[in-house]
């Protein structure tokens, strides 16, 4: 990818693809900040992995694109802090695609996220 690697120029990330296991979603954050998933059952819980030492900070951004037949769920870990307190939803509809992220500044115990939703 010309342009994209190098001293003082833009530089693309990878986007890792995710799936889930049994209803458990692992990041694992030293496969990078990008990641993806199509959910073909429901996500009971979102685990992270590799997650940085106290002192320091980490973020990720998570492609979540709905079940193209059936509308599947998505719970929220409690570690999530929404901004004014209502905890987001994924879209329901057939094919959506959210975009949730958050960042984390000590050692994961909780997470700053935001959610738009509904991006395709």
């Amino acid at each position: 990818m010309p342009g994209f690697f190098g001293t003082g120029g833009p530089s693309a990330k990878p986007v890792v693809q995710c799936a889930s296991a049994a209803g458990v979603l692992n990041i694992d954050l030293a496969r990078g900040e990008y990641f993806a998933v199509t959910l073909t059952e429901n996500v009971t819980s979102v685990t992270f992995s590799n997650l940085p030492p106290a002192g320091f900070g980490a973020t990720f951004m998570l492609w979540i694109t709905q079940h193209a037949s059936s509308a599947k769920t998505f719970a929220m870990p409690a570690a999530f802090d929404w901004g004014g307190g209502t905890v987001g939803a994924i879209s329901t509809a057939v094919g959506a695609v959210d975009i949730l992220a958050g960042s984390t500044r000590n050692g994961g115990s909780s997470w700053d996220t935001t959610i738009s939703k509904g991006r395709a």
